[in-house]
């Protein structure tokens, strides 16, 4: 019965066809022309994205050509696209540890069912490396959990913990964090040594600990230092500890700024912070 409808519909006339369509023979004629310049437009579009940001996913290329008015970059368009052009092949590199657990004490997870309704409320951190010739460079990140802006960092050949420290005095001295702020971090010995957590509590914040081997606790971090390993440090060779400082810091203001992200409605965090300022109204991000 299928076979008998489709040959059914091949057998149509044109003039047959024309009048089904309410189109006449020229813009019959025409259609298919059109459809191949818009789906060349469309891969032209995704190749221009993709150039600004190489290491998007299909959906952030769509979100950020639909924000532009391209209606037709729909994900499925746009994956497509993509794969015709050959792009996100990751590369492998070295890697390091950054965790070893510290001796002093730990605190509980303060993070567990917090419902966050505003920015500087929850503070999450982390560190990561990046390969550089005969070693390593160790970078610290502190992130606002509700927004996704990033509030301090730094870069050090060393995991001492001074590297997050670092990080964090550029955090607290931005001058915005609510009293009574959380800090939450894995169980590594920078964020449990003396120096670090009197810190914390000298800025009026609270202390929060990862449970052991539990990474998912501070998924948002460990999301951020994917997207910064995937989408810049992967695409780098990097020679030195200034080169790394250097482009850690261009990348966090390129990321605070414009690029968007797909738990905060494809907003970038700065613009997130904005519209939630605007909007005067409780926004809650698990």
């Amino acid at each position: 019965m299928i076979r008998d409808r489709r040959q059914e519909l091949r057998d149509l006339s044109v003039e047959r066809c024309c009048q089904i369509l309410s189109l006449s023979r020229s813009e019959y004629y025409a259609r298919p022309v059109q459809v191949e310049a818009k789906a060349d437009e469309l891969l032209e579009a995704v190749r221009d994205a993709a150039d600004v940001r190489p290491a998007y996913g299909y959906r952030r290329i769509g979100a950020a050509l639909r924000k532009r008015g391209n209606r037709r970059a729909t994900d499925k368009r746009v994956r497509r696209r993509m794969k015709q052009l050959g792009l996100n092949r990751r590369r492998r590199r070295r890697k390091a540890r950054t965790t070893v657990p510290g001796k002093g004490p730990a605190s509980p997870n303060l993070t567990e069912g917090l419902n966050l309704t505003d920015p500087r409320r929850l503070v999450v951190t982390d560190l990561t490396y990046v390969a550089i010739p005969g070693g390593f460079g160790y970078v610290s990140v502190l992130l606002d959990a509700f927004s996704r802006r990033a509030l301090g960092w730094a870069v050090s050949d060393s995991l001492s913990s001074e590297l997050p420290l670092e990080a964090l005095e550029m955090a607290i001295s931005g001058g915005d964090l609510n009293e009574g702020w959380i800090h939450h971090s894995d169980r590594g010995c920078q964020y449990t040594s003396h120096d670090y957590r009197q810190r914390v509590l000298d800025a009026k914040g609270f202390l929060s600990n990862s449970k052991t081997a539990c990474p998912y606790d501070n998924a948002r971090m460990e999301s951020f230092f994917k997207t910064y390993k995937y989408e810049e440090a992967n695409l780098q060779s990097f020679d030195s500890i200034e080169e790394i400082k250097e482009n850690l810091t261009t990348f966090l203001e390129d990321y605070n700024h414009d690029r968007i992200h797909s738990a905060i409605g494809y907003c970038s965090p700065v613009e997130f912070e904005t519209l939630h300022a605007q909007n005067n109204r409780k926004v809650c991000v698990r």
